[in-house]
């Protein structure tokens, strides 16, 4: 018994004791209540497709190439990492001419006034931006039935067994993505503080991208040992550091580098699939195909062809 009381005597002493906090209530400004669909399209060149609107919003990412798009008849340039906001209602399409594009498109509901501030204007994404647009992709291609590709695509089938906090994570990801625009067209300044080491670091991963680049261009292969004697620091440090920074590997970025360049060579039907894995420094014609579907779940004739049906429409 005197177990007991002595134990309800320091429940209620904590109670009293925390009595004092209070809750601070979280502010909703931004709310993503539901998605429609969400793609990721591949258009050649004098690629079109017809007009339309409908009664939700509609983000388009240009993640490579040239495309122009349209709303309510005022047309738009759209460069590599640029963006641009439908707003509802809005009659809209887009188009190639003599470039090719990678698109993301993303259609959502959201009752925030705050977005009329970023609709009708072509936004810069930042990295911070593009990071949380490609964990969006990657998500619904985890917790979803559907092909990104699909053009007509009107509704999206979730899968029986998605991972944990699927819809949770592209609901989040798609507010802060939005509300990084806003306070980017706000103005907003984020005031972020690098120590020396790790500005000094930064520029380091920077020139190894260069470098990695300018092996793009001249077909010419990568080594540690070469990287380590231009830089200056040992092999150990470059893979740790770029690995951290980037979150892969030098061979890995490498690789990402030369698919990326693939398909822009492959959507001009200038070269045969041959010629380009020659260009891109590849050891042969069959190490490049298994790289490229690795990549893009396609074989390099299947994405020719892909792009071929794309504009067809």
């Amino acid at each position: 018994m005197l177990a007991f009381f002595i134990n309800l005597f320091y429940y209620i002493y904590d109670m009293a004791k925390n009595s004092k906090y209070e809750k601070n209530y979280l502010k909703e400004q931004l709310t993503i209540s539901s998605i429609y669909t969400v793609h990721y399209f591949k258009y050649g060149k004098n690629f079109r497709v017809a007009p339309e609107k409908h009664n939700f919003w509609e983000l388009i990412f240009i993640d490579s190439g040239n495309a122009k798009v349209v709303a309510d008849n005022k047309t738009y340039s759209l460069t590599q990492g640029q963006a641009f906001l439908h707003h509802p209602n809005q009659t809209h399409t887009v188009y190639t001419e003599d470039k090719f594009a990678n698109s993301a498109i993303v259609s959502f509901d959201c009752t925030c006034r705050s977005l009329s501030g970023i609709n009708d204007k072509i936004l810069e994404f930042t990295d911070y931006e593009k990071d949380l647009l490609t964990r969006i992709l990657g998500e619904v291609k985890a917790g979803y039935h559907d092909k990104l590709n699909e053009v007509f695509l009107t509704k999206m089938t979730k899968k029986t067994s998605r991972p944990f906090g699927n819809d949770q994570i592209i609901k989040n990801c798609l507010e802060l993505l939005l509300i990084s625009l806003v306070r980017n067209a706000e103005n907003y300044a984020e005031v972020t503080v690098d120590s020396p080491m790790e500005a000094f670091s930064g520029d380091t991963v920077k020139n190894i991208i260069t470098i990695l680049k300018s092996k793009l261009e001249t077909a010419e292969q990568v080594s540690l040992d070469e990287l380590s004697i231009n830089l200056g620091f040992s092999k150990s440090y470059i893979k740790s550091l770029f690995k951290k920074k980037t979150g892969k590997s030098i061979l890995q970025y490498f690789i990402d580098l030369k698919i990326d360049r693939a398909k822009k060579l492959l959507s001009q039907s200038k070269y045969t699939v041959t010629e380009i894995a020659d260009m891109l420094g590849f050891n042969s014609v069959f190490y490049f195909s298994r790289q490229f579907k690795l990549h893009t779940d396609m074989s390099p004739t299947e994405y020719i062809n892909s792009i071929k049906a794309d504009n067809l429409l």
